[in-house]
């Protein structure tokens, strides 16, 4: 699994995560993932009492955080809303763009 950390533009931390197939990933690792497509989790990194990466935010196939896939309407570049109650989980185009780079390599095996 390959990790980075970003930052939105409110100053809030993140790990993000890639999940390739063949790889675990969930509560206590118990699931493997079993797609091609890969994931790609958020973690609150300033949340540290849930586990080295921080608190679980949100996981989306790399398709579609990309907007690669026929059911997405998301804009490469753009910010995206990782949770909707809670504002500060939100992560700025500019980081986005970091994250769509970093996904991107991922899939092809660079990193």
């Amino acid at each position: 699994m390959s990790t980075i950390k970003i930052q939105n533009d409110k100053g809030r931390s993140f790990t993000v995560k890639i999940v390739r197939k063949g790889e675990t990933y969930g509560l206590n690792n118990r699931l493997t993932h079993d797609e091609d497509d890969a994931l790609v989790e958020f973690y609150d990194a300033t949340r540290t009492g849930f586990g080295p990466e921080g608190q679980f935010v949100s996981r989306y196939y790399a398709s579609t955080l990309l907007g690669e896939d026929t059911f997405s309407s998301r804009i490469r570049g753009q910010g995206i809303c990782l949770q909707g109650d809670e504002p500060a989980w939100s992560i700025d185009g500019a980081a986005m763009e970091v994250v769509e780079a970093f996904t991107e390599s991922n899939r092809r095996g660079d990193a």
